[in-house]
């Protein structure tokens, strides 16, 4: 279902329309005269050192293997190039080695010259037989200046066009191409259900965390553990050499880093995996999809003017919407996680995400999947297990309950000393945010637990919540008597045993606060706060032990009361309005 669905989207983007081309960055262009003499070397490289991106006969699959370009290559098969690195390999073996891959990349050159009678294709067979005409174009550039991977094209004379692109050229890779397929195994594709060439080798997938730079294979069978019934490669999984390629150019595309974005259409998860989605819509509401789930510097400054913009126009209940997550492992991908579903009801998972991560007097707004789980990370990035991002995208797209080791690990980091403090105002925001969520979609599956609102509820009586405020008011009473002559505020020392054991800590501070009160200029204002909150407590107003839940419910209280002090006060609440201390 997953190949099928990416060949759809690689047929509907138009990625197979020419499946004997790809688009590569060509960096030279080797222009040589009608007799194949060396003319000169035309750079297509930006000021990066990017080549230019074109139209080429696509580059085979190759490993260690010897298998060359048509008419475009490196120059290792183009020219005979061997980059002298100071290993200590064979210096037979390697000129064996390089010899054979020039031998291989001339061959074709060759066979059409003979056949087409084009006296382009003749001048490029005619350079690349002459050991100084290759050595002439290896001369152009100092010697450390090659790296062996860039890709070279030919053009003859004053033409505009590579020979690559010449009409007969291309009739000619078009013939080789039908004779290859002729030859292939044909059978049922699992993918399409009709009968073609089964593929045996696949396109490899490039860009995937923790996977060979040079690409790795999603489908591969390349030992006997793999095989059975005694087939070889491919044939255990028959899939048309038409679908292989399919798929593989649409996760490709999906994986292609952008100038702004690690993925063109993915989003990272942990350090080893990487979520890609695409639908049957358009591009701009994947691209819309997108900037909210992963959004980049640029995407948050324009959602900060019309926050969750847009996400109204893309509610599509008739199209779909598809996700895989990927895992590299050496030379192989694995995929970690896979679904379908509805995209309008992802557009609407969505906006319930972000309504229930919003805590404060702000409009909600996008944030990152890795911004939230690093505000909860141990000192040092341990703490979480690598699933725990999956299961949070899963959580925004298909409405999912929060991992309880959310919760854990927020109140953990809770009861941890402040950080810096320019820093510490939005981690903590962060942190009740997904204690926020958590408790909402917990209370979803219980209707017996409380409905926790955005900002400061002075109606909720619910005792961690009200006994959260209270230790909110405590510690600014603390700070308004004292200010800045504190080594360490109530919260570094008692946040942790006040929301675990209320009965132990809060009769001594509130033993503190009739000092602090005493001190602070505007101490009777606070201690008429402290009076409404203590009201709201039942008798038993300090209980021995909270349970999780309930010290989730203990950090938001906190939080909704102490970002109350920061709003300004109308007159008729008294006192002049709070600092930001």
């Amino acid at each position: 279902m997953m190949l099928a669905a990416l060949n759809v989207f690689a047929h509907a983007r138009g990625l197979v329309d020419d499946p004997l081309y790809e688009t590569k960055p060509v960096d030279f262009l080797v222009r040589i005269s009608s007799q194949g003499k060396f003319i000169k070397l035309e750079s297509r490289q930006d000021e990066d050192g990017r080549g230019a991106p074109m139209s080429i006969p696509r580059l085979p699959m190759r490993a260690a293997n010897i298998a060359a370009g048509f008419f475009v290559d490196n120059p290792k098969y183009v020219l005979g190039f061997d980059k002298d690195d100071g290993g200590a390999g064979n210096k037979a073996k390697r000129a064996e080695k390089t010899a054979a891959r020039l031998a291989a990349f001339l061959a074709p050159v060759r066979a059409v010259a003979a056949s087409a009678k084009s006296p382009e294709v003749r001048a490029v067979a005619a350079f690349l037989e002459s050991d100084e005409a290759r050595g002439a174009v290896l001369a152009e550039r100092p010697q450390d200046e090659w790296t062996g991977s860039e890709l070279l094209a030919f053009a003859v004379g004053d033409a505009t066009d590579p020979v690559h692109q010449l009409p007969t050229v291309r009739e000619e890779w078009a013939r080789i191409n039908d004779e290859k397929k002729a030859q292939g195994k044909t059978g049922r594709c699992l993918v399409t259900g009709r009968e073609a060439v089964l593929a045996r080798l696949h396109e490899k997938l490039k860009n995937v965390p923790e996977a060979q730079a040079a690409g790795a294979s999603l489908v591969s069978f390349n030992a006997k553990a793999f095989e059975s019934h005694g087939l070889e490669q491919g044939d255990n999984a028959p899939i048309s050499q038409d679908a292989a390629l399919g798929y593989a150019l649409a996760l490709n595309h999906l994986l292609k880093g952008t100038e702004s974005r690690r993925f063109r259409q993915g989003i990272q998860v942990g350090k080893d995996s990487v979520l890609v989605f695409w639908t049957n819509a358009s591009e701009s509401a994947e691209s819309l999809l997108l900037s909210y789930m992963d959004p980049t510097e640029e995407d948050l400054r324009r959602v900060l003017e019309a926050p969750l913009k847009g996400l109204e126009s893309i509610e599509l209940d008739d199209k779909r919407f598809y996700s895989v997550t990927l895992a590299g492992n050496a030379g192989r991908v694995v995929v970690r996680d896979w679904f379908e579903t509805r995209l309008g009801d992802v557009v609407r998972n969505i906006r319930k995400y972000f309504t229930d991560l919003h805590v404060g007097n702000t409009p909600p707004k996008p944030v990152p999947v890795w911004r939230l789980l690093s505000a909860i990370e141990a000192p040092g990035g341990r703490g979480l297990t690598p699933d725990v991002a999956t299961r949070m995208l899963g959580a925004a797209l298909l409405g999912h309950a929060l991992p309880r080791q959310v919760l854990v690990s927020a109140l953990d980091r809770l009861r941890l000393p402040p950080g810096k403090p320019e820093l510490e105002r939005e981690q903590l925001r962060l942190r009740v945010a997904l204690i926020k969520a958590y408790l909402l979609r917990l209370r979803r599956d219980n209707t017996t637990l409380l409905e926790v609102t955005v900002s400061l509820d002075k109606t909720q009586t619910a005792q961690p919540y009200v006994l959260g405020r209270l230790f909110a008011v405590l510690e600014r009473l603390q700070s308004a008597a004292l200010g800045g002559d504190l080594n360490a505020t109530i919260r570094d020392r008692y946040f942790g045993a006040a929301s675990r054991n209320p009965i132990t800590v809060f009769p001594r501070l509130l033993q503190l606060a009739v000092h602090h009160a005493a001190k602070a200029d505007n101490g009777k204002w606070l201690e008429r706060v402290q009076g409404e909150v203590m009201a709201l407590l039942p008798a038993n107003r300090f209980p021995r032990i909270l349970s999780l839940e309930d010290q989730g419910l203990f950090a938001v209280g906190y939080y909704h009361q102490r970002e109350a002090f920061f709003t300004k006060r109308s007159p008729t609440e008294g006192g002049a309005p709070p600092s930001e201390s």
